[in-house]
């Protein structure tokens, strides 16, 4: 990690003011404590006493890497060539903040980023303490914790313990995702940012499945899929509701349909889940307190998706696919999105 990099944080936090100082520091600590974590996969690998499990794994990571390199046209450089272990359940805790009667979520703004509609914690306490401070100011909340994250290219990203043992096709998926995030990032624009990374994903996903998996596992993963994007479909079906809502209501007649709305969600996923199209993750996301900003983060990472999907179906390869988007990630806001919108109302290619 060069020196250079080092500056470019500490120019970072000083440019993001007095105010934020406390949050860019512990963020920055929060890095190094990964970046000295780390140590090379392939000194692991050939270390004959490291833990059979973990070499396996990362065994099984390098094929990943090269397979992302290889078949998805994704970045070759040191990302996912060291491992780190951090000794906890997750990387960094998110926040997420919505108003009451609002979809729209709050953003965050720093030099490197720009503005994201999350805040990243890499203590679970100082992040419990932050989304405590937005709910007594009115704002409905969600922290959920995340087990990987991209620097954008400015490090190397390495392999941590919160995700490497996984299931195979989640792992993949993991790092094609995050890799994603360092061939085209627009500042400002989470959205756009995460449907991308997402749509990658995806794709990745199920060609790595149709190389290695056998036929079962693929009719599996298929099935998953299909019921997962069934409950998307269904949130952002009800999300869409409540944003109607909100802009027809008056003031008064507010709390009543929002709670009327949220209650008709959460029968209507116990109506799917009673035949069967439930998962074990949908049923603990549903057995939390829905609000405005839980419904804007599964929004901020899927409701895009379809139109980066269609996109991708007409792409002649996938470089062909992230010249198109890269060109796209140089307009503005309002013309990115109308031209996804456009592809939203276009049917995908077989």
């Amino acid at each position: 990690m060069s020196p250079i990099r080092w500056s470019v944080i500490i120019l970072c936090v000083f440019m993001t003011g007095c105010s934020s100082l406390g949050y860019i520091a512990q963020a920055t600590r929060g890095q190094i404590e990964i970046a000295f974590a780390r140590t090379p996969i392939d000194e692991i690998l050939a270390n004959k006493g490291a833990d059979a499990e973990t070499r396996k794994r990362l065994e099984l990571v390098k094929r990943i890497r090269r397979f992302a390199i290889d078949e998805l046209d994704l970045p070759d450089n040191r990302s996912y060539t060291t491992y780190s272990e951090l000794g906890r359940r997750y990387a960094v805790w998110n926040v997420v903040a919505a108003p009451a009667y609002s979809l729209t979520l709050k953003t965050w703004c720093f030099p490197m980023t720009g503005c994201l509609a999350y805040r990243g914690y890499f203590s679970e306490e100082k992040a419990e303490a932050y989304e405590q401070s937005l709910a007594e100011r009115g704002y409905d909340t969600d922290l959920y914790g995340v087990v990987a994250y991209s620097t954008l290219g400015w490090f190397d990203d390495p392999v941590l313990d919160t995700f490497l043992h996984y299931p195979e096709h989640v792992l993949a998926g993991l790092i094609f995702h995050e890799l994603a995030h360092q061939v085209v990032y627009v500042k400002d624009d989470t959205a756009f940012n995460e449907a991308f990374a997402t749509a990658v994903e995806q794709e990745g996903v199920e060609r790595w499945m149709r190389k290695y998996g056998d036929s079962s596992r693929v009719s599996e993963y298929r099935r998953a899929h299909e019921r997962n994007s069934r409950v998307i479909g269904l949130i952002l079906n009800y999300r869409n509701r409540l944003a109607e809502a909100y802009d027809s209501t008056g003031q008064d007649g507010l709390a009543s349909a929002k709670g009327r709305i949220l209650g008709e969600l959460t029968a209507a996923y116990e109506s799917l889940s009673q035949k069967g199209e439930g998962t074990e993750y949908w049923d603990r996301w549903f057995s939390r307190e829905l609000n405005n900003a839980r419904l804007g983060s599964i929004a901020t990472y899927h409701s895009l998706v379809p139109a980066f999907r269609d996109v991708l179906s007409k792409s002649e390869s996938m470089a062909g696919f992230y010249a198109a988007v890269a060109e796209q990630s140089e307009r503005t806001a309002p013309e990115r999105h109308a031209w996804l919108q456009s592809h939203m109302d276009e049917p995908s290619l077989p």
